[in-house]
């Protein structure tokens, strides 16, 4: 049979399964104690008249007396007709049948008796269940009767506790039954009432829709096993609310950045086809319109690669190699050098250290940081590129058995870092220099066939590596550029 799907009645069926078996038990351990306690006293009762017959038989004078006392021994007995009474001479005198009253002619124990001189005991007493399942209690003791010894069989029959205890039997059951039903009405209750939070969360997150991802989950009246949860959730919605805000503000500036080369591609095409022109004309606005299709390419191209990078599931995913700062900044001077000196730039290197990075992705970062500096750096200034080594330490507390002790650890970072002098940037806008389409510029115009995703694909860079890309604002137009890429294993 399988369980519902419902987790109000899966804990609801758990709660009177588990109350039914509790209740079980529960019945049976009151049982099997009322059992053990109604058969010791039914023993300490039997003990007692074996006390009383000796007594009698210790004031009789002779053996004759006990066919004359018969009914006063049967009173003895309370008068129940379920006390049996054998009295036996001993052996030395021929274990002649001196009294008997055993009108079911019940065979009586021939166990070995108590002896005179010893105080009949609980564990004395044997028990056992005649042919027609009604218990049997039977004690067999020595007495003294005047002079001589005489051993007395007792035995009790006990049918009305057969009828107590089913009866007994009946109840329990009953009442088990019942209590199982009313616990689980009960804990299905307690489960209604204990689920009451999650339906309010369930609530709030159907109000929560696309255009409604500024809604937060309530945590003030929620249990305390829950509100880790909803603050998860709020937090998945935060992260959720940025990305769609950055996914629309993404798609308004893809749609901006294509309409521009697209309006002039179609304008050339108009201006092309408005009338016939000789084929110098035609070379011209080909010309124009193919560096309006390589601008395409090129932004569609850093599209791709960003989109990729999103899906490296770890910076383990790059293949890494140790490469020497030094070497990769001038490799990416003298490729610059050229379009440097046409504005009146000059590039210098210094420093050096080692670099653990993937050497293209290193060098698409290095061109973007260069090919930004040359195209807003004032004219006659200079193009600072530097490397170094860097050690972050972070402090560790440990306890100890007897003492708290601090371990200091240290991560190495190789530092690369452009720098050039232009316009000032406002200190509002250098944390979004590195979005995706943004320029500093309002006008947002492309003249210089930039698609404003160069310094977004360098943070993307870093972050696969597992650094940090940063920029910094100095005094008189100074702006800085610092690339951090960790180190393995050095300290």
């Amino acid at each position: 049979m399988r369980l519902p799907r419902s987790l109000g009645w899966r804990l609801g069926l758990s709660g009177a399964l588990v109350a039914a078996v509790a209740s079980a038990l529960l019945g049976a351990y009151l049982y099997r104690s009322f059992e053990q306690q109604l058969l010791r006293r039914d023993d300490v009762q039997l003990l007692g008249k074996l006390r009383q017959l000796r007594q009698l038989l210790a004031h009789s004078g002779t053996p004759e007396l006990l066919r004359e006392q018969a009914d006063y021994l049967r009173d003895t007995m309370s008068g129940e007709s379920n006390a049996l009474i054998e009295i036996h001479a001993a052996p030395e005198q021929g274990a002649a049948l001196l009294l008997r009253i055993n009108p079911p002619g019940l065979p009586l124990s021939q166990a070995r008796p108590v002896p005179l001189n010893q105080q009949a005991e609980l564990q004395d007493i044997r028990h056992a269940l005649r042919e027609d399942g009604v218990p049997v209690a039977l004690l067999n003791a020595w007495a003294q009767l005047g002079p001589d010894p005489v051993e007395i069989r007792l035995a009790r029959l006990y049918p009305e506790r057969s009828e107590l205890l089913a009866d007994y039997r009946l109840r329990i059951a009953a009442t088990s039954l019942a209590a199982g039903g009313l616990s689980a009405a009960l804990v299905l209750w307690l489960i209604w009432q204990g689920l009451a939070p999650l339906r309010r969360l369930r609530a709030q997150t159907a109000a929560i829709g696309p255009h409604s991802l500024d809604l937060r989950l309530h945590a003030v009246d929620m249990p305390e096993e829950l509100r880790p949860l909803v603050e998860g959730i709020n937090t998945m919605l935060n992260r959720l609310e940025q990305g769609y805000a950055q996914l629309n503000q993404f798609a308004a500036d893809l749609a901006h950045e294509l309409r521009s080369p697209l309006a002039v591609l179609t304008g050339q095409s108009q201006v092309m086809l408005s009338r016939p022109r000789p084929p110098a004309e035609y070379a011209a606005l080909l010309e124009g319109q193919l560096q309006e299709l390589e601008r395409l390419n090129r932004m569609v191209d850093s599209l791709l690669f960003l989109a990729r990078s999103e899906h490296e599931a770890t910076a383990a995913a790059i293949e890494r190699k140790e490469l020497s700062a030094a070497d990769e900044l001038a490799r990416q001077a003298d490729y610059f050098a050229d379009l440097a000196e046409e504005r009146g730039l000059q590039l210098r290197c210094q420093g050096d250290a080692p670099l653990w990075a993937e050497p293209a992705m290193l060098r698409r970062a290095l061109a973007n940081l260069i090919a930004n500096a040359v195209q807003h750096a004032s004219a006659g200034t200079v193009i600072e590129l530097s490397a170094r080594t860097e050690t972050a330490q972070a402090c560790e507390a440990e306890t100890g058995s007897e003492s708290k002790s601090l371990r200091v650890s240290a991560a190495a970072f190789a530092v690369l870092e452009v720098s050039n002098q232009g316009l000032p940037v406002p200190a509002e806008l250098l944390p979004r220099l590195f979005g995706r389409f943004f320029r500093a510029d309002p006008s947002r115009t492309a003249d210089s066939g930039g698609s404003g995703l160069g310094l977004a694909i360098v943070r993307r860079i870093l972050t696969l590596h597992g650094g940090s890309a940063q920029v910094h604002a100095g005094p008189a137009g100074r702006i800085r550029f610092v690339l951090r890429f960790p180190l393995p294993g050095r300290v």
